[in-house]
Order: C-alpha cells, then structure tokens, then sequence
C-alpha cells in the first residue's frame, strides 16, 4: 500500500510541476530566440560595415574615374584646337 501512495504522490507532483516544466520550456524557449536575434543582429552589424566600407570605396573609385574622364576630355580639346591650327596653316599654304 506504501508503494501505491508513493506513486500517487509521484503523480500528484508531476502533475503539480507540469505548468513550472511549461512555464520552463517557454523561458528556454524565448532565451534561444533572443540568443538567435542577437547573432542575427550582430551579423547584421557586420553586413552594413562591410557594405559602408564597399560603397566608400566604389564612391572614391568613381571620383578618381571622373577625373580621369575630365582630364581626357581637356586632352581632347587640347588636340583638337592642334588639330585645327595644323589643317588652318595647311589651307593657307594650299591658298598660297
């Protein structure tokens, strides 16, 4: 009868603890949430850091490539304006 009685008692704080093994699933539960939400973030961090230092580096690569542009740009005009200097003075030796 002492047998029964343990188990009945065994049973009656199972099923006493069942809410508390609940209520202790739900907080393991949330703190792998939030472990998994901080990792998420942390990379996140990580991620636009490396977008920034990318994008500063695509910005001043296009500075360097605007200003080679301009600098062919004046080259041109430059020989063009020989150019024409060469092809006036070879109409006027023509015209001569």
């Amino acid at each position: 009868m002492n047998q029964s009685m343990n188990a009945a008692v065994a049973e009656e704080e199972m099923e006493a603890l069942g809410p508390l093994t609940r209520l202790e699933e739900r907080i393991l539960e949330t703190v792998d949430q939030l472990r998994s939400a901080r990792l998420e973030k942390a990379q996140a961090a990580a991620d636009a850091t490396r977008a920034r230092e990318e994008m500063a580096r695509a910005q001043q690569h296009s500075r360097r490539l605007e200003a080679e542009i301009e600098a062919l740009r004046a080259e041109r005009r430059q020989i063009l304006d020989r150019v024409e200097k060469l092809l006036s003075q070879i109409d006027m030796l023509a015209q001569g």
